[in-house]
């Protein structure tokens, strides 16, 4: 086994050549060291030379096999990388959960462009990132010293892709949603690294599915009011009212931006009035 070192090293040397492996040499021996390594404090190590070599292998130069990809789900999955020590709050683990979920958009891209996922394989996915989320504790966006955890940001990212598969049907895909509301909902930490937006491109991935009806769209909408007003302690009432204001004004916009319509202008806007403390009731 290397130690982080020695694959830095290796890495490097790699990185000077665009990550070309030569026609010799064998990827199969590298990967398991970058799984082991991925949640690295090193910065440098986890994002610029593990995450970009991985995405550089599997989406430019299409170097590791879809039978070899299938492999590494399931330890992607599994209780030592997306799911290990999940529930854990201001520890070094986050690296590891949100690392191993950022792979999987790389696995999912590959997959769309040429399927080699079986079904049970995409609802794997799905069950074991919507686990993730709902067990994710620690919300943190930049750490200094340590770079990104984004822990909810990845994992959006995840969605968006995930979202995009036509395995899924409408009921999936309510439940990302149901999902993408919880982790938007908290209290205890104010989202100020853009978690909104990663979240809203995945919400837009599922609007353009055109699966889901408009009374579905809206009541989760208004689901978002359900769950701020139950909150009345200080200063969690004000940190929950901060993330949903943040998400549903920039989720106005971007439907607009986006579909070039925004058909769901008048829930939002109903939704913002309800949990606005400042709002004056409305008449009737």
């Amino acid at each position: 086994m290397m130690n982080e070192t020695e694959l830095k090293e290796k890495l490097q040397k790699l990185a000077q050549n665009g990550f070309r492996f030569a026609e010799n040499e064998d990827l199969s021996e590298i990967i398991p060291e970058m799984l082991n390594h991925i949640g690295s404090t090193d910065s440098y190590l986890r994002d610029d030379l593990i995450y970009s070599a991985f995405g550089t292998w599997i989406l430019r130069y299409d170097v590791i096999d879809h039978e070899k990809l299938r492999e590494m789900l399931p330890i992607i999955l599994g209780d030592q990388h997306l799911l290990y020590r999940i529930g854990e709050q201001n520890t070094d683990s986050v690296f590891r959960r949100s690392f191993s979920a950022l792979l999987l958009p790389l696995l999912l891209i590959s997959h769309r462009s040429k399927p080699f996922f079986t079904p049970a394989e995409i609802y794997q996915i799905k069950e074991k990132l919507l686990y993730f989320l709902k067990n994710e504790k620690d919300h943190r966006g930049y750490i200094p010293e340590k770079g990104w955890a984004h822990a909810v940001a990845h994992a959006a990212d995840a969605l968006d892709d995930l979202a995009q598969c036509t395995e899924l049907n409408n009921n999936d895909l309510a439940e990302i949603l149901d999902v993408i509301r919880s982790a938007i909902c908290i209290q205890d930490t104010g989202y100020i690294h853009l978690e909104d937006e990663r979240n809203i491109t995945a919400v837009i991935a599922i609007l353009k599915r055109q699966v889901l009806t408009e009374k579905e769209i809206i009541r989760w909408i208004e689901s978002f009011a359900d769950q701020t007003l139950l909150i009345n302690a200080m200063p969690e009432k004000l940190v929950i009212r901060a993330n949903v204001k943040n998400f549903l004004q920039s989720l106005y916009f971007r439907l607009q931006w986006e579909l070039g319509k925004n058909e769901y202008e008048t829930p939002i806007n109903q939704t913002l009035h309800k949990i606005n403390l400042f709002s004056k009731p409305e008449d009737g």
